[in-house]
């Protein structure tokens, strides 16, 4: 897969550094609320955590541990 050249670096709109970016002039709020805005909506995607299946469950503290190889 390559990236679109015409689209901007991912890492520009880092929600946790995008602040710092637009007071360095990397971009601009403009830039940022086209990105949010063509940001797909994953709202269908959403669980609760009791929905969630968990793959690997913890053995109960009452399960017998697997015997050791002697």
């Amino acid at each position: 897969m390559t990236r679109d050249e015409d689209a901007p670096d991912p890492i520009l709109f880092d929600r946790r550094i995008v602040e710092r970016n637009i007071k360095r002039g990397l971009t601009t709020r403009k830039d940022y609320d086209k990105f949010l805005k063509s940001l797909a909506d994953a709202s269908g995607k959403l669980r609760s955590p009791d929905e969630a299946v968990d793959a690997n469950p913890t053995p109960a503290a009452t399960d017998t541990p697997p015997h050791p190889a002697s």
